[in-house]
């Protein structure tokens, strides 16, 4: 996140003229309080500054919080209130120490190539949200087009989890894709996707998508690094499920103590929805005891690839985490600026109303 100028240099003079009034501060005879009140407004109150809003719950998480991108902000890379696609964007509102773009190794990007890709105000999205929410803005994405806000690579050794999270909405009556699989037509929504270094086929894909028929969510784990058997298990649809609300989407990649890989998916469907599917994917066929190198690749993370249709979705609140050791009962879990309770203590988790199992 780069800060603009204009507050830079504005908030430059202000120290200035704070240090040039201190000395005469009894002299008007204000008390000095009064001042401070006066200097810290001018600071915080400037049309030239830009929030910072990293996530409570990555905030929470600490060093298990890899990164996060709220993507609660009007403007991208240092003020710029102008989403121009195809390119690249470095929202305003995430902290440069925990924004999964950039970041220090270089192996991720936000980008979008679609029609649009910018935010709106969370105003009009008031009947699809909790009434407790607190975001300003979502990002809109519409039309065809390769879009992602992607997550880091990782170097592990075996007893860890890795998680990634993101909310989104598909605008009521919005175009769905064929249902003749020779259109192939088809939209991904949550990926962890990474090849092991060295290798051309050793990849991992964990992923959340739909598309060729009716809009079932589809899952996946499948890859030749893990060799997990052939598993569609469906999380619900997007006009039932995911319409009339937001849905938060997690995926989990379980690597055990032993070196075997699984992964785990969820929808929630957000207030004023209900519900929640998990999916549980067989554990993969080939173990990995010595470790594993990671490397991202473009498309992973929170996903917008609609490939030959044209749908209109919403987004919001994209984390990712890494915990040891190993955790099968971990997840990101909600963000309450999405789904409400941010400074009140978190409520009790609600059992899923529907669970799959394999």
């Amino acid at each position: 996140m780069v800060i603009n100028s204009p507050f830079i240099a504005f908030e430059a003079r202000v120290r200035v003229l704070f240090a040039t009034w201190l000395p005469g501060v009894n002299e008007w005879h204000m008390p000095l309080t009064k001042w401070l009140v006066v200097i810290t407004c001018l600071l915080l109150c400037s049309p030239g500054a830009i929030a910072l809003a990293q996530e409570a719950r990555c905030a929470a998480l600490g060093a298990q919080c890899v990164c996060s991108e709220p993507l609660n902000t009007s403007t991208h890379d240092g003020g710029l209130s102008t989403w121009t696609t195809p390119g690249f964007f470095n929202p305003d509102d995430s902290p440069s120490g925990k924004q999964c773009y950039p970041i220090p190794t270089g192996d991720t990007e936000i980008y979008c190539s679609s029609a649009t890709f910018a935010p709106v105000p969370s105003s009009t999205q008031a009947s699809f949200l909790p009434s407790g929410n607190g975001l300003s803005f979502v990002l809109k994405q519409s039309g065809q087009g390769i879009c992602h806000a992607m997550h880091p690579g990782f170097t592990e050794s075996p007893d860890m989890t890795y998680c990634i999270r993101g909310y989104s909405r598909w605008e009521v009556g919005s175009a769905m894709p064929s249902s003749n699989p020779a259109d192939q037509q088809q939209e991904k929504i949550l990926t962890i996707g990474a090849v092991q270094a060295g290798t051309t086929n050793g990849y991992i894909n964990i992923q959340i998508s739909f598309g060729e028929g009716p809009p079932d969510i589809h899952t996946r784990f499948d890859g030749a690094l893990f060799d997990a058997p052939v598993d569609f298990q469906t999380l619900g649809t997007i006009p039932d499920n995911c319409e009339n609300n937001f849905c938060r989407f997690e995926a989990c990649f379980d690597y055990s103590a032993t070196g075997e890989g699984r992964a785990r998916l969820r929808r929630t469907s957000v207030a004023p929805g209900s519900g929640q599917v998990t999916v549980f994917k067989p554990v993969g066929n080939i173990l990995h005891p010595e470790g594993i190198t990671m490397l991202s690749q473009p498309g992973n993370g929170l996903a917008f690839f609609a490939q030959l249709y044209n749908p209109v979705r919403y987004a919001s609140h994209f984390i990712v985490t890494k915990v040891r050791p190993e955790n099968r009962n971990f997840w990101p879990g909600p963000a309450c600026e999405v789904e409400g309770g941010c400074g009140s203590p978190p409520a009790t988790p609600q059992g899923p109303t529907s669970l799959i199992v394999k």
